[in-house]
């Protein structure tokens, strides 16, 4: 018998478990994680198509040996690299490279695909109040 559930962090839990199930087997196509098309998602946001790797792990919450991870697994694949920080001689940039460029509108693409098949079986409404709640839950403005 199957127990309902009703608690907040088990079911953000379980919708995290459902994304990755269904967006794991589509990056793998192109050699990525979930977690590493969220680093490449982010520097395509970027007006430079840099960031540093504080930044990373500000938007994502994660460590700075997750963040470090990512972008040492991303620079070993071709779709990363680490330059100079104009504005900070000790620190370095993470910046897109060719091969990452050439592929954005085709992982963007992607991504959406994903996020529609994650969201099928709600309407458009819902969505966007789902969307607007777990924002307010970790406290961004919508």
């Amino acid at each position: 018998m199957l127990m309902v559930i009703n608690k907040v962090a088990i079911l953000v839990k379980k919708a995290t478990l459902e994304f990755e199930k269904i967006s794991n087997p589509y990056f793998a196509e192109y050699g990525l994680s979930s977690s590493q098309y969220k680093v490449l998602k982010f520097l395509y946001v970027q007006p430079s198509r840099t960031a540093r790797v504080v930044d990373l792990e500000r938007q994502y919450s994660m460590t700075h040996p997750t963040a470090l991870g990512l972008i040492e697994a991303l620079e070993k694949k071709g779709f990363t690299i680490r330059i100079e920080n104009p504005k900070d001689a000790r620190g370095k940039l993470v910046a897109l490279t060719e091969k990452a460029d050439s592929m954005q509108a085709e992982l963007e693409a992607l991504g959406e695909k994903i996020e529609d098949e994650l969201t099928e079986r709600l309407s458009g409404d819902e969505r966007n109040q789902l969307i607007s709640l777990l924002q307010k839950l970790i406290g961004i403005d919508g």
